[in-house]
């Protein structure tokens, strides 16, 4: 059986921070992504916002490669960390917390979203309601014999 790759400790400090890297750049992408979203989800303009979701989830199937591969790197970040010069520990500690951040921003960003969509939702919902009630309203007032067959029509010609 050959190498596993996951669970091998044998990374070099410069394979860790070449995956530090790649994290952080998806992390990047990731973050644009949720600015574009922003704007696709104000605009309603539902094309693109499937589009950009199609982009992010392949974006979470790379980090969560990425993640995969750091696993036995996490379980013995001390020794790891020991492992690199100086340079490379400060440029893993930025990375680091770039990622951090990043993520946060991304988070935040998507909660806010998931409320402006949700009262979006409610507000469609409110509109049918009172578009239902509007239709129950105008159908009291007609003549029994010429109500519409479906009482969620607004159709007043017929």
């Amino acid at each position: 059986m050959g190498t596993d790759t996951l669970t091998c400790p044998a990374e070099t400090s410069e394979e860790v921070l070449a995956l530090l890297r790649e994290q952080d750049l998806c992390y990047a992408r990731l973050e644009s992504h949720a600015g574009q979203q922003r704007s696709l989800v104000v605009n309603e303009d539902p094309g693109p916002l499937l589009a950009l979701l199609t982009e992010r989830q392949k974006l979470s199937v790379a980090l969560t490669r990425i993640a995969a591969r750091l696993e036995p790197v996490r379980r013995n970040w001390l020794f790891h960390r020991a492992q690199f010069s100086p340079p490379q520990r400060a440029e893993a500690d930025r990375l680091l917390t770039a990622v951090k951040e990043r993520l946060r921003r991304v988070i935040a960003r998507d909660e806010e979203d998931a409320r402006l969509l949700s009262a979006r939702k409610q507000a469609a919902a409110e509109a049918l309601r009172a578009t239902h009630n509007t239709s129950e309203a105008l159908s009291a007032y007609r003549p029994p014999g010429d109500r519409p067959r479906r009482s969620d029509r607004l159709d007043e010609a017929s």
